[in-house]
């Protein structure tokens, strides 16, 4: 049965023709096949949720800085303001000369 187009009936003659001590293994190979091909689909499933949330996650450039002024005006009550001293050279190297 090594043909590459295997015919559904050869399959059930060939079933049929084995002994009765055979399909008990038989059967635990086909179980064995069908939760290996469960696998393979549950993979290929995950692996397309992963690609949808990847495209759902895409930002661009301008998107981003939409989203970083939002944030800047939810949260700009909130941040403390610097003096002018505190931003210079001077406020910033006060202890070395």
């Amino acid at each position: 049965m090594s043909r590459i187009k295997i015919i559904p009936e050869e399959i059930l003659l060939s079933i049929q023709n084995l002994p009765q001590e055979s399909l008990g293994e038989l059967v635990n190979f086909l179980e064995y096949l069908q939760y290996k091909n469960s696998l393979k689909k549950n993979q290929s499933s995950q692996n397309v949720q992963e690609k949808e949330i990847q495209a759902e996650i895409t930002i661009t450039a301008s998107e981003s800085e939409m989203m970083i002024e939002e944030m800047l005006r939810e949260i700009s009550d909130c941040l403390p303001s610097l003096s002018d001293y505190a931003v210079s050279r001077a406020g910033i190297y006060e202890e070395h000369p």
